[in-house]
């Protein structure tokens, strides 16, 4: 456990941690649903793995709060902004049989391109400025999950206090992030999430 002397902060993380365990609280019901095969139905079997990830993602970043891991608050911030435009993408398909296509091209693990792709979003999908903001946003988070400096200086004669607000926006862009694509789901009725989630509570989550 590592030690934060700012009040202030003490007080942001147990806040934080709070939100994260309500997150996990607030989608579990979405997995009250029978056994689904990507043969069967292709959309919810990706909805299914995609929760489950999900809630795996929400317990290592409670993890990375607890020990002050700003490294790995990064490293997951990253996964859920590419896992975030890759759902986007399949289901900005323009037909059912456009986004089954890109669901088995998700399945064989084909290479996209994530500045390619996110271009295909529908842009009522995504907030303002998303699109156009990509590709400094993504080089800048990349610039500190592969060792060089940059990555070196998260640590380098960094306090605890001066991680931990660093950390801090990972964790909420993250959540924002995830909580995006649940919400996807949601409206396309996949796996009864519209009903077995209360939307009211995951927005204002969102929101927070």
């Amino acid at each position: 456990m590592r030690n934060l002397s700012k009040r202030e902060n003490l007080i942001l993380k147990s806040s934080l941690q709070n939100k994260i365990i309500l997150f996990n609280q607030i989608i579990r019901p979405g997995f009250n649903f029978g056994t689904v095969t990507r043969k069967d139905n292709p959309r919810e079997y990706f909805a299914s793995s995609i929760l489950n990830k999900i809630y795996s993602l929400n317990v290592s970043m409670e993890n990375s709060l607890l020990t002050n891991d700003v490294f790995l608050s990064i490293y997951l911030y990253r996964y859920i902004y590419e896992l975030y435009i890759k759902v986007f993408y399949i289901f900005s398909g323009l037909s059912e049989g456009q986004i089954l296509s890109r669901l088995d091209e998700f399945f064989d693990n084909k290479n996209w391109i994530l500045k390619d792709i996110k271009n295909e979003i529908k842009d009522s999908f995504l907030p303002p400025n998303f699109k156009g903001d990509h590709e400094e946003k993504y080089k800048m988070i990349c610039r500190f999950v592969h060792p060089n400096h940059e990555s070196f200086k998260l640590h380098l004669n960094r306090t605890d206090d001066q991680q931990f607000e660093f950390l801090v926006p990972n964790i909420h862009l993250a959540m924002w992030h995830s909580v995006g694509i649940i919400k996807l789901f949601s409206d396309a009725r996949l796996l009864n999430f519209d009903k077995n989630i209360n939307q009211e509570d995951l927005v204002e989550l969102q929101r927070e």
